[in-house]
């Protein structure tokens, strides 16, 4: 079985608070932690109200100090509204505090609606990089690979006579440019497929990435529920249906509902296509689902699984990681 990682967004319903929405995800942090998960990641959103995952970097640390063995990161920090110099600052100090099981993906969204998006880059307005600009100089900043000449050269970060002179990073995307763009780099990918679940795509993608870097890593982050055990069937009630906006330079943006594709477009004055998919969730019971995998796989390109259950019920999530935890 390859391994298996989780991807956390942290929802909330609207009869919970902040606080029992967080301890839920701390507990099934912790339950990964106890059953063997390679990797726990936590997502970066802003002003939605099903989810409340603001601060990756923030929650990321008070993880690592409620684990022992799992690795945890970011999934991911959200690369245009912040300066690579301070993300790279920010992972690594983490990293030395916690004997290296820091990771850091990036991803190109913008986490929120247009509103909030806004606002969070007003004070970059003037200094304006691209995310490939970004991109680069996170990469180098992290491996402290500057020439002299550069104004990066010499900075330091908290990564001093370490064993381990960087962290690993990751690309998210469904793209074919984002995961060329991660091999040339020479970074991971996390492949969304609970965006993108068509089998052609993933494996074009695939067989781009490793014909460029064959030891790169591919990890494809896979809607998944088991909503069974033997023959009782749990309660499980999701809306199979969202929104993918995608502009006229090719940017996708992902939402849930109509209302919500309604109060986006409010917010802009950009021109959007937009197009009704079916999130189709990987459900039934364990070999069920367990088979599906192997199915998707079925080229035995990919490194690893990352579950994403984009499902508010608590036991149910935490039932899902009972049981496809790679120590069963």
């Amino acid at each position: 079985m390859l391994p298996v990682s989780i991807l956390d967004q942290t929802p909330i319903t609207k009869n919970q608070t902040s606080q029992e929405a967080l301890k839920q995800t701390i507990e099934l942090a912790q339950l990964a932690d106890q059953l063997g998960y390679t990797r726990y990641l936590v997502a970066e959103h802003h002003n939605l109200k099903d989810v409340i995952g603001t601060s990756p970097e923030i929650l990321t640390m008070h993880l690592l100090n409620q684990t022992k063995n799992l690795r945890i990161g970011s999934g991911g920090v959200m690369l245009q509204h912040y300066h690579p110099l301070k993300i790279i600052e920010q992972f690594h100090l983490m990293d030395e505090l916690s004997n290296h099981r820091v990771d850091l993906a990036v991803g190109k969204a913008p986490g929120g609606y247009p509103k909030v998006t806004e606002i969070l880059k007003e004070e970059l307005k003037e200094h304006y990089f691209s995310f490939d600009e970004k991109f680069e100089i996170l990469n180098r900043l992290n491996t402290q690979n500057f020439d002299n000449s550069s104004k990066y050269a010499g900075l330091k970060t908290a990564k001093r006579k370490s064993e381990i002179s960087s962290v690993p990073v990751y690309l998210l995307g469904t793209s074919l440019n984002s995961v060329i763009q991660a091999a040339e780099a020479k970074v991971g990918v996390i492949y969304a497929f609970f965006i993108n679940a068509e089998q052609e795509a993933l494996e074009e993608a695939l067989e781009a990435y490793k014909s460029r870097f064959p030891e790169g890593r591919f990890i494809v982050s896979i809607p998944a529920m088991v909503t069974a055990v033997g023959d009782n069937q749990l309660p499980f009630r999701f809306s199979q249906r969202h929104f993918e906006l995608i502009s006229k330079d090719g940017r996708r943006t992902v939402l849930n509902t109509k209302a919500q594709v309604d109060d986006y477009l409010s917010q802009t004055d950009e021109t959007f296509e937009v197009t009704e998919k079916r999130m189709h969730i990987i459900s039934g019971n364990k070999e069920e689902v367990q088979s599906k995998l192997d199915e998707i796989n079925r080229k035995h390109m990919i490194d690893e699984w990352m579950l994403h259950m984009p499902i508010p019920n608590h036991k149910l999530r935490m039932n899902t990681v009972r049981q496809l935890a790679p120590t069963n």
